[in-house]
């Protein structure tokens, strides 16, 4: 062993997920606004933290965001797999108010500490790991295995994810399966399953953001009209919030309720295994909670307003941002005709806030397939306690970029989580606890031994 790969075997995988945290790797929709360093040294310090990867596997930096490690197998005939995820976080903001600094990698109290180490920095630093162990066990995959590290999946991945797929495009790549971030094990979050639920990700809501303008006549706040621009707008939100979309039982939530019937009470399992007849109550009890909600409709979430710029001035123009999630089956383009219906009769105005920038919903991948199959494998393997469950996504993911790769693709985060657990994502206190991200190393090691 070289002097490097002994120095790299010294350090615990929380120590080295702690140093890639340590990289501000924060993406922004204005370039000049990231710190270009950051992401070429997070690069820079691979090879010195994974050296037999580096030693053994094949190695392309594309572009500035974006890392592809290509692990040749022993039959080029058969097809590959590529396991995704991202290395770019989203700011951490008000970092006074966080237990330990944000970009500290802190190791205390049995987790790793910091922004990425949920989402999703840590599963980085899984893939590499595994690889890197069974590599120092001489291990060789039976088929090809791509890594696609993107850096900026949070700005839409198309520095990152986008470039790795045109390249391994260009070189005729077909995979069986590809496997990127997506859901967790969720813990005690559905009261009437039995254990743990690996929710596995098989197909993806869609994204677009709306954008509602209502104009009117400005003038002194003295001498208000009837109607003013942010009273039309708000009475447009109130309708959007009052009328919900359509809610309707997908395949892939009728996938999810026929799997989850074997893991609930009785009561429960039959009425997930009856939806010819109980749907009707299916939805309405899922409608109750947001998480169960997002499963059944395409949402429209109010995140963004702006009016007057000062007390006294009547705004001439409101306008307010809606974040709309697409179900699969459903358009981008139907989403926003439905959201057009409804405040056009306040005489508010709903366009496109990025256009061409929609993400439409992903097709749904296959339960019966050899992916979904060496997953749950995988999965008995390093979490026995879990049960194995095809789930609707509702974040987006990298996954978008890949679709011309495979026919299936697949979307967990193999990392036990509360609802508690799920605040750090995107929120404060971002944490990882070290024997659960130790446990999805072993998952991908078991993966990756099986193909």
């Amino acid at each position: 062993m070289n002097q490097r790969a002994a120095k790299a075997h010294s350090l615990s995988l929380a120590e080295k997920l702690s140093r890639l945290v340590q990289f501000q790797t924060v993406s922004s929709y204005i370039p000049e606004r990231e710190d270009d360093a950051a992401f070429s040294a997070l690069l820079a310090s691979l090879p010195s933290l994974f050296p037999n990867v580096d030693t053994s596997l094949e190695t392309h930096k594309i572009g500035s965001r974006a890392m592809l490690y290509t692990w040749p197998g022993k039959d080029p005939r058969v097809p590959g797999a590529i396991f995704c995820a991202h290395f770019d976080v989203v700011p951490a903001l008000n970092p006074e108010t966080w237990e330990q600094p944000p970009f500290s990698g802190t190791i205390s109290e049995g987790q790793v500490w910091g922004r990425g180490t949920q989402d999703i920095k840590v599963l980085m630093a899984c893939i590499l790991e595994a690889a890197e162990v069974l590599l120092g066990q001489g291990f060789s995959p039976h088929r090809t295995l791509h890594f696609a590290f993107g850096g900026d999946e949070e700005t839409g991945g198309h520095r990152g994810a986008r470039q790795i797929a045109a390249y391994l495009q260009g070189k005729g790549v077909k995979a069986s399966f590809l496997l990127d971030e997506g859901g967790s094990i969720a813990v005690k979050m559905l009261s009437f399953a039995r254990r743990p639920l690996a929710l596995v990700g098989v197909a993806e809501k869609g994204y677009m953001d709306v954008k509602l303008e209502s104009v009117s006549l400005g003038g002194h706040a003295s001498m208000p009209p009837r109607n003013t621009a942010p009273g039309n707008l708000a009475r447009a939100l109130a309708e959007i919030e009052a009328r919900q979309s359509p809610a309707r039982l997908t395949r892939t939530l009728k996938a999810f309720l026929a799997a989850l019937a074997g893991e609930s009470s009785p009561h429960y399992s039959l009425l997930f295994s009856n939806l010819w007849l109980s749907s009707p109550l299916v939805l309405a009890a899922f409608s109750k909670s947001p998480a169960t909600n997002a499963l059944i409709r395409t949402t429209r979430a109010i995140t963004m307003l702006q009016g007057s710029p000062k007390e006294n001035v009547l705004a001439e123009q409101a306008s307010a941002t809606v974040n709309v999630r697409v179900l699969p089956g459903e358009t981008c383009a139907q989403a926003l005709d439905g959201i057009r219906r409804l405040v056009e009769r306040q005489g508010v105005q709903a366009t496109a806030k990025h256009p061409g920038q929609e993400v439409e919903a992903s097709s749904e991948s296959r339960v019966d397939s050899e992916g979904f199959a060496k997953i749950k494998e995988a999965l008995a393997i390093s979490h026995p306690e879990a049960a194995c469950l095809p789930f609707l996504f509702s974040a987006a993911t990298d996954t978008k970029h890949y679709a011309g790769l495979t026919n299936d693709t697949y979307r967990l985060t193999c990392l036990p989580q509360t609802t508690e657990d799920l605040k750090g994502i995107h929120g404060i206190n971002e944490r990882v606890r070290i024997i659960d991200m130790e446990k999805c190393a072993d998952f991908y090691k078991a993966l990756i031994q099986s193909l």
